[in-house]
């Protein structure tokens, strides 16, 4: 079953989907988090593929816009990662409550910014949060570089306000500053379930090695798999098709 959710936040509705299987019952349940300037489809859909994988073995999904994206309230120029951090927290209990949840069973995925994004959660939540899916996942070092280093050879003009232009998204002249507050990593130490990593040795977004240093925050207790190639967004049918069964195994492993 597969139906649209929505979720107030600071007077702003995200709107979402929730996949559940056809039965009736109580579920373990996975909270999935897109990436910057990404929704809640995920690129090539694979946010969607990976809901109804769950929900056909037993498992509900979450999947949310965050504010500023997708079908959400709210422009993208307010978008910060903090403010992504609060409504993920938000959407955490949302999702704690739900009658259909198990509440001992819950799991994350994210991707990209999704993941550091996860990465807080868990770290912050880390008695409610049972298993954490990172693919390709930022850290704040690395999401500081990502554009820095393109406004740094003027290829995004800026606006009046400062704002900075990514291709007709106004990028907030603060969202830098505010990144100054966290620590994906060591924010991460305090999680103690079962985690899985899955990186794109092509990845040219993200360095590779910045998954080694989220398995490390994890003292070693993260699985890190690394696919051959593989870029940003796991862009190919057979990086798609690992990436979804590596988590779906994973997933009903441990929230099983």
């Amino acid at each position: 079953m597969q139906k649209p959710i929505e979720l107030l936040v600071k007077g702003k509705t995200l709107r979402g989907m929730y996949h559940c299987p056809d039965q009736e019952g109580i579920y373990p349940t996975v909270i999935l988090f897109h990436g910057f300037t990404g929704h809640k489809l995920g690129p090539h859909c694979i946010f969607l593929k990976l809901s109804r994988r769950l929900s056909a073995e037993g498992l509900a999904a979450i999947r949310f816009d965050f504010s500023g994206s997708g079908e959400s309230d709210g422009d993208f120029k307010e978008m910060t990662f903090s403010g992504e951090v609060n409504e993920a927290q938000e959407i955490l209990k949302f999702v704690r409550y739900l009658p259909t949840t198990d509440p001992e069973r819950i799991g994350l995925v994210g991707l990209s910014m999704g993941g550091a994004v996860a990465s807080i959660l868990a770290g912050t939540n880390p008695a409610a949060i049972k298993a954490l899916v990172l693919w390709s996942p930022a850290g704040i070092d690395t999401i500081k570089n990502i554009y820095r280093r393109k406004e740094e050879t003027k290829v995004f003009p800026r606006n009046e306000e400062g704002a900075i232009d990514l291709g007709g998204l106004w990028l907030n002249p603060n969202f830098y500053a505010d990144l100054e507050h966290w620590n994906t990593y060591k924010t991460l130490e305090s999680y103690q379930g079962a985690a899985l990593i899955l990186q794109g040795t092509g990845d040219q977004t993200v360095p590779p090695s910045t998954a080694g240093h989220y398995q490390s925050a994890l003292h070693g207790r993260a699985k890190l798999v690394y696919i051959p190639e593989a870029d940003h967004t796991f862009n190919r049918h057979s990086w798609e098709e690992q990436v979804l069964t590596e988590t779906t195994l994973f997933l009903k492993h441990v929230l099983f």
